[in-house]
């Protein structure tokens, strides 16, 4: 099975979107983009992303909806809040249900990285590689 980092960057900011991935792709990480929540879970079985760069809010499918959505169709995916726009109870709430971090736009992309990849060893820890 091929388990190179695959990650999946969720904002409706298409403008982010490709900000960062250009920045990602240029330090070799492989990336999705995606900006429709109700997209993700389909996304994710396709293209076996093994972490989530999701952003809080968005119109029609909130992230943290589309948090439960994927822990629930596929806990071993790890997910990264960033956010701009969040309060401490949003933190708590999707560091209880599955996150593996809640960072705040914004943000050092260096910084960012380091917890993507920090994402994907804990992605193999649980998976069943």
């Amino acid at each position: 099975m091929d388990d190179a980092l695959r990650v999946l960057l969720v904002d409706d900011e298409e403008s982010y979107l490709e900000t960062a991935a250009k920045i990602f792709r240029r330090k070799g990480v492989d990336v999705e983009l995606c900006s429709i929540g109700r997209d993700v879970v389909g996304i994710l079985r396709e293209k076996k992303c093994q972490v989530v760069v999701l952003d809080l809010k968005m119109p029609g499918m909130t992230g943290q909806e589309v948090l439960r959505e994927i822990k629930g169709s596929l806990p071993a995916v790890q997910v990264i809040i960033l956010t701009g726009h969040a309060t401490s109870d949003d933190a708590a709430v999707c560091l209880t249900s599955g996150a593996f971090d809640f960072l705040i736009k914004p943000i050092e992309m260096s910084h960012l990285l380091d917890r993507i990849k920090t994402a994907y060893d804990m992605w193999k820890l649980s998976s069943d590689n």
